[in-house]
């Protein structure tokens, strides 16, 4: 029996071992990527403030925030309060 095809159709092989070696190489391009952002943060420095998320003895959620660029730190903040700060923060003029 003979195969035939019209030339207008594509003729496309793919090789059934392709596509892992394919995922393999995007993992590791996503990894080497993720890589070099943290250390040229680390590098650089970040302006980002760290919030750190706490629960006290009455099991109220309350936050911590360490400002870098004015090395700030406020503490007990409830989460509405951490929005209204980071607002507040982000429309502040230099």
């Amino acid at each position: 029996m003979k195969f035939q095809r019209q030339l207008s159709e594509p003729y496309i092989v793919i090789a059934p071992d392709s596509r892992p070696m394919l995922r393999a190489e995007n993992r590791r391009h996503g990894f080497f990527k993720a890589f070099c952002q943290s250390l040229l943060k680390s590098l650089l420095g970040s302006s980002e403030p760290i919030i750190e998320k706490q629960i006290d003895d009455n099991g109220q959620t309350l936050y911590n925030i360490y400002d870098r660029v004015t090395q700030q730190q406020i503490s007990g903040l409830t989460e509405t309060e951490v929005r209204v700060w980071l607002e507040q923060r982000y429309y502040q003029k230099p």
